[in-house]
């Protein structure tokens, strides 16, 4: 391994196998066989007090030694290698070589000592030794009892008593007991065909194995043990599985060739595996055989057709995530399943509730039957605590998901056999399969048939500056191969989520099925936008460091925290991407938490939000929060010392610092350097401050994450990017969360009064995306009592689907919306916080306004006219209440009385204006008004109208006591609904006092004759 540049001292002997037999060198089979034989009976002989060694088998161990040697000095020397001689009783030899083997021990000794540390491989080498490596193994196969020992050993570590020798049914009969998992060897069929391996649980015929030669391709093998699978007779010696498979007689076909799973190779790797159930679907491969348990599982499972089906029609989503893209991104997901992919990418941007979009899909898939357990793996203990909250928060009616399906949390290792979802983190489901010595924490690949990776393009699109203990186990590469491999572990599908995928999460995962964008998000209304970033640029980052060769430096030794003293032998420059990386300048640190506490940072107003800054290491975030509280304390303003905190792995609790950054007052302000960047929900951080250079988009992406979220609670309509290193210009060409309006100081107010740019102009897409972004601005500040108002005024049902809706529509339909546009620009919002002064104060005059513009009542009943005389002939039903006001309906006096109200015009704002203007009281409804514009009738006051056209009905007839008091009841509805209908029919089944107590047709009993007279002599004398 040193030599091949693939060393690493802290691995064990079987992981140092494991990994040559995972690289990519081709080390010959038998060799690593070899290997695996000499550790397996050393560690017995050790460890197994049980174990005797025989001479045979010591022979048979120097012959594999032998065979290592041999190996391993064709590949790496020129020696020639000795033909084997079979070795002779060295005891008497020994006893004379005493003073030899010390020295050769010591000799050993030195060797290590002065091995060098860095071994360098020409690439030359590299073939030279890939070649030796192929012709060594075609030279030395394995033979077919070493394949059967290999898979020997593959079916017994998956929990199944296995012996080719002994346990056989062709040469012993061996026959499957109750309270066993055998996997029989050499299984008689009729025909005397014999399937290789037969495997029971119990007394129940589970599953085939077909062995192959060790370097056969097996993926294309299964036409024999399928075959097999069919031909199994009815016997009374075990039992066959009653799930409906068409021909076949045994569900779960496999085939091997004892070779580990390689993902380049895995036509002839690992371990293939068919399902007979689920014909439609292809074989595929696995790490591991299953173990009895999870066959048995899968049987329980609800078949796979019936479950999808049944997914398909159930349109029944949780509460908790049913925003109209949450419920899309379930259904593509369960698409995706219902078609068969076994990886999937979900694409939605950060703060838009992937989480509870996750605890839906499981929560349906769980109903269904379509999964039986569930790992949901993260990147971080902080996120898996985040999660598990959520699990239990999350209710279906009054019962929480965790408490109907059962939930281990990450302390949790094994789940038990009733639960249903498991919380990890992907470091400890790397440590357990990979780098454990104890098996019974290691997960079967049939213990899970779904795995939710949340942020899946963390652990190897990361910015190289890591320093969050959680990552330190592994370095980059070692990180990305065996995050890979939990993917492929498991006999699951795998779902990946993340709001920026790259290209390594879609080489995993594939294309996003489906994707819902920062961009889009903020225009929906959901995610909040953000301003041009504010750019603090000082001298030093304008013009950077410099030191001249000569010039004798503090230089900071990271490991042994110590400022020594050097000489530099040449010029040094640094630019501001090196600053507290490279080079640490508190000056430049000082200048610019200056300006952020002089400008724009008040932790005592929580209206103004929280802050999240990113600083580049541990000690650079401990001089930002020193720095602060000197600048607040300079200003004059000092704050609570937990105002402003450090949050980072290196703190005694992180996650209880985290929950009080959410929930708490305190800290206001936080700084951090990697543990805030992902998954972490704040919804009250309004600022992001970099004094932190990164390389990565995805990062960079992730770090603006934190601060989209609503936070209604303080009126949040933005956050504001800081940025002190130029961060924001290096990543604006590759970021896809560029801000949606282009100039976020434009309100709605603006775009109103820019009209004719949008109307004369042909493109004109992006002044609809920054007016929709304004709208939507506007919007967040509303409180709920303003939002129902112009719900109401606009004549929508919700100002958040209208809202969302806007970007989408065609230029045509967008001007159809201004005049809601006006509207929402006449409500003003609530403010956040008022200002109290002691100052005297005095009346000096008291007048009234009207209108939206605070009007004196003459213009007031001037603008009136002005609108009734501009459009009686375009709104049909002020041409009606002009011309011929018998025939109005009561909607159309509800539509004309909201238009007037949309416009500024009341009926009471009316009354009172004419009575200040005209110095007359008047009760006058909007009728008389309108009528008094439009066909210069009287202005009757509202209560002698409607009576002067009662009297003439009750002079109709001489009604009874009883018709009398009908008559009284038209009148009282009358005075307050001002009309009642063109017709009787429409005025006594649409008035809700009237059909309520029987409509039309009941009046008609009670006025036989006059029920229909008795409108028509109505609406004849209201507007005479």
């Amino acid at each position: 391994m040193h030599l091949d540049d693939i060393v690493d001292w802290e691995l064990n002997q079987k992981q140092r196998i494991e990994k040559l037999a995972l690289s990519r060198n081709e080390y010959p089979a038998v060799v690593l066989t070899a290997l695996n034989e000499i550790r397996f009976k050393r560690n017995k002989a050790t460890h197994d007090d049980q174990f005797i060694a025989t001479k045979s088998d010591a022979l048979a161990i120097d012959q594999k030694a032998y065979l290592v040697w041999k190996w391993f000095l064709e590949v790496y020397s020129l020696d020639q290698v000795a033909d084997y001689k079979k070795p002779i009783d060295q005891r008497a030899v020994l006893q004379n070589q005493e003073d030899k083997i010390k020295a050769l021990e010591a000799k050993i000794k030195e060797l290590q000592a002065n091995r060098p540390q860095k071994v360098t491989v020409t690439p030359e080498e590299r073939v030279r030794r890939h070649e030796i490596n192929i012709q060594f193994a075609k030279k030395h196969k394995l033979t077919e009892a070493e394949t059967r020992q290999l898979i020997d050993q593959q079916l017994r570590n998956a929990g199944w008593e296995v012996d080719t020798e002994r346990l056989n049914n062709w040469k012993n009969q061996t026959q499957p007991q109750r309270g066993h998992n055998m996997a029989i060897a050499e299984w008689v069929l009729p025909n005397d065909q014999r399937a290789d391996y037969a495997l029971f649980k119990g007394l129940d015929f589970y599953g085939i194995v077909e062995a192959k030669k060790w370097d056969e391709d097996i993926a294309g093998q299964m036409a024999q043990p399928k075959e097999y699978a069919k031909e199994v007779p009815y016997q009374s010696n075990y039992h066959l599985l009653s799930n409906q498979m068409g021909d076949y007689k045994v569900p779960f076909i496999y085939t091997a060739n004892g070779r580990p799973y390689l993902k380049q190779y895995q036509e002839k790797s690992g371990i293939w595996f068919w399902d007979a159930r689920n014909p439609k679907e292809n074989a595929y491969a696995l790490e591991e055989f299953h173990k009895p348990d999870d066959l048995a599982l899968k049987l329980t499972a609800k078949n796979k057709t019936e479950a999808d089906n049944d997914l398909v029609d159930d349109h029944d989503y949780p509460k908790f995530a049913d925003r109209p893209y949450q419920i899309d991104a379930i259904n593509a997901m369960e698409d995706a399943i219902k078609n068969g992919k076994k990886r999937i990418l979900l694409a939605m941007a950060t703060g838009t509730g992937k989480t509870r979009t996750a605890i839906s899909l499981m929560y349906r898939l769980l109903k269904h039957k379509r999964a039986r357990r569930i790992l949901y793996l993260v990147d971080r203990n902080s996120l898996g605590k985040q999660t598990a909250n959520a699990i239990k928060d999350n209710k279906i009616g009054t019962m929480s998901i965790s408490s109907i399906y059962g939930l281990k949390e990450l302390s949790d290792k094994v789940p038990d056999s009733s639960t249903k979802i498991q919380i990890a983190t992907v470091q400890g489901m790397i440590k357990r399969l990979f780098f454990s010595d104890d098996n019974s924490e290691k997960p079967s690949v049939g213990q899970y048939d779904f795995i939710i990776v949340d942020e899946a393009h963390r652990g190897y699109a990361e910015d190289k500056e890591l320093s969050d203990d959680e990552y330190r186990f592994y370095n980059q590469e070692e990180y990305v191969s065996q995050y890979r491999r939990v993917v492929d572990y498991f006999d699951a599908t795998a779902i990946g989520m993340t709001a920026t995928p790259a290209l390594q999460t879609t080489e995993i995962f594939g294309s996003p099925v489906y994707t819902y964008s920062y961009q889009q998000a903020v225009l929906d209304g959901y995610l909040v936008d953000h301003d041009a970033p504010i750019i603090i640029q000082t001298k030093l980052a304008k013009e950077g460091i410099h030191f001249k060769k000569g010039t004798e430096v503090d230089i900071f030794d990271q490991d042994e925290k110590t400022i020594n003293k050097e000489k530099l032998p040449d010029n040094m420059n640094f630019d501001v991407k090196d600053f507290n990386h490279r080079v640490i300048t508190r000056n430049f640190n000082k200048v610019v938490c200056d300006e952020l506490v002089k400008k724009y940072l008040d932790p005592t107003d929580p209206y103004l939000g929280k802050t999240l800054i990113f600083a580049a290491t541990d000690a650079h975030a401990d001089m930002v929060v020193d720095l602060l509280k000197q600048a607040f304390k300079e200003q004059g303003r000092p704050v609570d010392d937990d105002a402003i905190e450090k949050i980072t792995g290196s703190i005694r609790h992180p996650n209880q610092e985290i929950k009080n950054f959410k929930n708490e007052e305190n800290p206001n302000i936080v700084v951090t350097v990697d543990l805030l960047t992902t998954g972490i929900d704040v919804p009250r951080i309004t600022n992001i401050v970099f004094l932190r250079r990164v390389q990565s988009r995805i990062l960079y992406e992730q770090m603006l994450g934190r601060a989209t979220r609503l936070c209604p609670e303080i009126h949040k309509e933005k956050f504001t990017i800081f940025d002190a290193v130029g961060i924001y210009d290096a990543m604006n060409k590759v970021t896809n969360m560029k801000p949606v309006v282009k100039n976020p100081g434009h309100n709605v107010h603006y775009f109103l009064s820019h009209k004719n740019y949008f109307e004369t102009n042909e493109d004109t897409n992006q002044y609809q995306v920054d007016m929709a972004g304004a709208v939507e601005r506007k919007i967040k500040r509303l409180d709920d009592q303003r939002r129902k108002e112009f719900e109401r005024l606009a004549e929508i049902k919700s100002v958040d689907s209208w809202a969302r809706k806007l970007s989408k529509l065609t230029k045509t339909d967008f001007l159809k919306e201004w005049p809601k546009f006006v509207q929402l620009d006449h409500i003003n919002p609530a403010r956040p916080k008022q200002f109290i002064s002691d100052a005297p104060d005095e009346v000096v005059d008291v007048s009234r306004g009207y209108g939206s513009g605070n009007q004196k009542p003459e213009d007031y009943i001037d603008s009136f006219n002005n609108f009734i005389k501009q459009n009686v002939n375009t709104i049909p039903a002020l041409q009606v209440v002009a011309t011929r006001p018998k025939d109005l309906t009561f909607d159309e006096l509800k539509e004309i009385k909201l238009k007037l109200e949309q416009n500024g015009f009341k009926e009471k704002d009316l009354q009172t204006a004419w009575k200040n203007a005209k110095h007359v009281q008047t009760t006058a409804d909007i009728i008389s008004f309108i009528r008094q514009v439009a066909a210069g009738s009287e202005l009757v006051d509202h209560d002698v109208r409607i009576h002067n056209a009662m009297q003439k009905v009750y002079g109709m007839a001489d009604w009874s006591i009883s018709q009398r008091k009908w008559l009284k009841r038209i009148e009282n509805q009358l005075m307050s609904s001002t009309v009642l209908g063109p017709n009787a029919e429409e005025a006594f089944n649409d008035n809700f006092y009237f059909k309520r107590q029987g409509g039309y047709k009941q009046i008609k009993k009670i006025f036989p004759e006059y029920a229909d007279q008795i409108i028509y002599v109505l609406n004849e004398n209201l507007y005479v």
